[in-house]
């Protein structure tokens, strides 16, 4: 599988195999998140019941700073946020999620409406109905800073990502993940989110200088799996049937981890960000989707970006640092990754279940009952 770099790039034969992260020597493995924060308002029964911080790129900053491995337990993990904002942006002293600063522009930061049904969601089908009700300006190649990146993650949500964007993210980064949201959803004049054949965009000719795209089950008919398993790695997520992996010439199906689901929101974003630390810490990729599994379940227990208890985060950790220290894999420390299924596997998920009981039970399905700062309930 070809390195997500210059089109022109060399590499050695049998790197097909494995997508280089980071050089050996190199002292951090920066990373760069494109997205936009968002403005979201969640509505039940036609009543507009709370309002919170939304946007791919606070979901994923949120685990990234969580759950990336660092060499000093203090600061930030290191990646940079590209996102834009306008002037009535609301959360600019939120703690961490929003704590790098977005740039800031004329047009009113990008809003989504959040119609829930008042009926339980079923495993498969929509639980909510989104709207965009305003659109920030998108963002461009110049707004990307002029550096080398060892891995960078595209998670737009609303048409924010350009395609000469993320072309330029190729170009700064070794590795790009991709949410399929950012190429494939489309608006109509009221706002309502649909979708588009992927192949049908000027996205497609990217995917083969991909590293991993990242799609629901709903949107999964629009990415056509078997014709773009040939050019990257594309991960299914099935809600509470975990996620599934397919790659030229291998799949694999990876468990989930239990949740009470009150706000499906930013669920595949979260996913995507604990997929990507599990890369960074030298799990293959099938490891690493238990990983973003388990950070897709606990954003579903909570409304809006969530707070992970400390204790679980420490738990998780350590549980890493075992892991990882057992493997007879080369793939440590971010180094390089693979696809195959390591020995320690089932005793991860079963080590991560456990980590799972240390978060403390979260609000009920009520968006009313916010549960952090970042939450405006009306």
């Amino acid at each position: 599988m070809p390195l997500a770099a210059e089109p022109d790039d060399t590499h050695e034969e049998g790197e097909d195999q494995q997508l280089l992260l980071a050089k050996k020597g190199e002292p951090t493995l920066e990373g760069l998140v494109v997205g936009s924060y968002c403005h979201d308002v969640l509505i039940r029964g036609g009543r507009v019941v709370g309002e919170t911080l939304g946007g791919a790129a606070a979901f994923v900053s949120n685990v990234l700073d969580a759950a990336s491995p660092r060499e000093a337990e203090q600061g930030e993990a290191p990646f940079v946020v590209v996102s834009k904002v306008g002037r009535d942006f609301a959360y600019a002293s939120a703690p961490a999620p929003a704590r790098r600063p977005p740039l800031l522009c004329a047009s009113p930061t990008t809003s989504f409406h959040a119609q829930f049904s008042d009926a339980a969601a079923s495993a498969h089908a929509p639980d909510r109905e989104l709207r965009r009700v305003h659109a920030c300006d998108p963002i461009y190649p110049a707004d990307l800073p002029d550096r080398r990146f060892a891995y960078g993650l595209a998670v737009g949500v609303a048409g924010e990502v350009l395609p000469e964007t993320l072309e330029r993210m190729i170009r700064l980064c070794r590795a790009v993940l991709v949410d399929a949201q950012a190429l494939i959803r489309a608006f109509d004049g009221d706002g309502a989110v649909g979708h588009v054949a992927l192949e049908d965009t000027p996205y497609a000719r990217l995917l083969p200088r991909v590293a991993f795209l990242k799609a629901s089950s709903e949107e999964a008919p629009y990415v056509g799996v078997e014709t773009a398993r040939r050019r990257c790695c594309v991960i299914v997520t099935d809600g509470r049937d975990g996620c599934r992996l397919y790659w030229d010439g291998g799949e694999a199906r990876v468990a989930p981890f239990p949740a009470v689901q009150v706000d499906p929101t930013g669920a595949g974003d979260s996913f995507l960000a604990g997929f990507a630390a599990g890369l960074l810490w030298g799990l293959s990729a099938t490891d690493a989707a238990l990983l973003g599994n388990f950070f897709g379940a606990a954003a579903v227990s909570q409304v809006g970006v969530p707070t992970f208890h400390p204790k679980m985060l420490q738990a998780v950790k350590e549980i890493l640092e075992e892991k990882i220290a057992k493997r007879s894999s080369p793939c440590i420390n971010g180094t390089t990754f693979t696809f195959d299924r390591s020995s320690v596997h089932d005793e991860l998920h079963a080590a991560l279940q456990e980590a799972a009981r240390l978060m403390p039970e979260q609000q009920q399905a009520d968006p009313t009952n916010g549960n952090c700062g970042d939450i405006c309930s009306v």
